[in-house]
């Protein structure tokens, strides 16, 4: 064990034995990147046994252990399990924190202040540019600074950054600080906070796949969704919105009360055609910046289910079209198509180029913050 394991295994021993033992945080080596960095992983558990692992490099959740209907423990995050696989493997994003900016900008570039920010453009749709989740070296392919973090009821770990300027063609250096919470009751929490000292643009967000079944659950459309959304963003061939919000009813994307996810996956929707699959951003109904609830996820086969509560003005779903099988998972599963579903909360796509969403600008002497939580229950 390297000398900053031993130091943070050391402040996790101190906090648990100041603290009252409803929960644990405990610290231990993950192995080492291909350039010679330890990672390290936070193992935070309550006194049901049901626990959350993060690691420090790119702020992966890598498991999240909790009971279904009869008791029974179990992880309901699909992914990776070592960290060669998180470095290179073909899925970059399994459990990630994405930033500066979650999901995408279109052609790469938005306007600021009278100018043109131009940012690596790491992925082509339909033969124009476009920058995906915070670009080639975004927030999931960097080291984090980790802090184990032990309340009366609930254990954390916080990690934080400097973003330097220019990153990615980002303006500003970005102080952020991500902190994930689990709870005496089995509730995920993560805070995000930032600080500029430019103008800039900030959209954080979570990329872990859920199984509510399981590890090998297997297809995850039989989950049952319901979301608090009364419109959703049809996408262009550069999985950007096309225009205005659009109605849910009569759509396969009419989840105001619980459906299959794959009820109406046959309907001649261009959606579900443009995203090849049940692919999709809603308007939450009601945003004003507060917790609010923005969706249900549950398995009828374990009786484990998922609320999705958040801060965030949008909720982007995806059922893991590209997994393909020949991935192999933790515990060496394979990893199969639609075999994972992500509860993606953040501001809309693009959003740095349409000014009729909501803004993602961060100017100085600002603070941006954002609160997500995932509260898991059995029923």
């Amino acid at each position: 064990m390297n000398l900053r394991s031993i130091c943070l295994c050391f402040a996790a021993t101190i906090l648990t034995a100041c603290t009252s033992q409803i929960t644990n945080v405990s610290v231990e080596p993950f192995g080492t990147l291909s350039t010679g960095e330890p990672v390290t992983l936070y193992r935070l558990t309550n006194e049901t046994g049901a626990s959350m692992e993060v690691i420090d490099y790119g702020c992966r959740v890598v498991r999240i252990c909790v009971p279904d209907r009869n008791g029974r423990i179990d992880d309901v995050v699909v992914g990776y399990g070592d960290i060669t696989s998180f470095e290179t493997g073909s899925e970059r994003f399994f459990g990630a924190l994405i930033g500066r900016y979650g999901n995408r900008i279109g052609n790469a570039s938005f306007p600021l202040d009278g100018d043109t920010v131009y940012l690596t453009p790491n992925e082509t749709l339909g033969g124009r540019p476009g920058h995906l989740h915070g670009g080639t070296k975004g927030f999931d392919r960097v080291m984090w600074q980790g802090e184990p973090l032990l309340e009366a009821d609930r254990a954390g770990v916080r990690f934080s950054r400097l973003s330097p300027d220019g990153e990615e063609g980002y303006p500003g250096n970005l102080a952020c600080t991500v902190t994930y919470w689990w709870t005496k009751d089995d509730v995920c929490r993560i805070e995000y906070e930032a600080a500029t000292d430019k103008p800039t643009v900030v959209n954080l967000s979570n990329h872990t796949y859920f199984n509510l079944k399981g590890q090998n659950g297997g297809y995850v459309m039989d989950h049952e969704l319901q979301v608090e959304a009364d419109h959703y963003f049809r996408n262009t061939a550069q999985y950007v919105p096309d225009g205005a919000m659009l109605p849910v009813e009569d759509t396969p994307f009419d989840m105001r009360s619980p459906h299959r996810i794959d009820y109406a996956i046959d309907s001649p929707n261009r959606q579900l055609h443009i995203m090849r699959g049940f692919s999709v951003c809603w308007a939450l109904r009601n945003y004003d910046g507060s917790l609010a609830k923005a969706a249900d996820l549950y398995s009828p086969r374990s009786g484990r289910g998922v609320e999705t509560w958040t801060t965030e003005p949008g909720l982007l779903t995806y059922t893991g079209r590209g997994l393909n099988g020949q991935m192999i998972g933790k515990n060496g599963i394979p990893l199969e198509k639609f075999g994972g579903m992500l509860l993606e909360t953040l501001h809309f796509a693009d959003s740095p180029n349409r000014p009729d969403f909501p803004a993602t600008i961060l100017r100085p002497g600002e603070r941006y913050h954002s609160v997500t939580e995932f509260r898991f229950y059995a029923k």
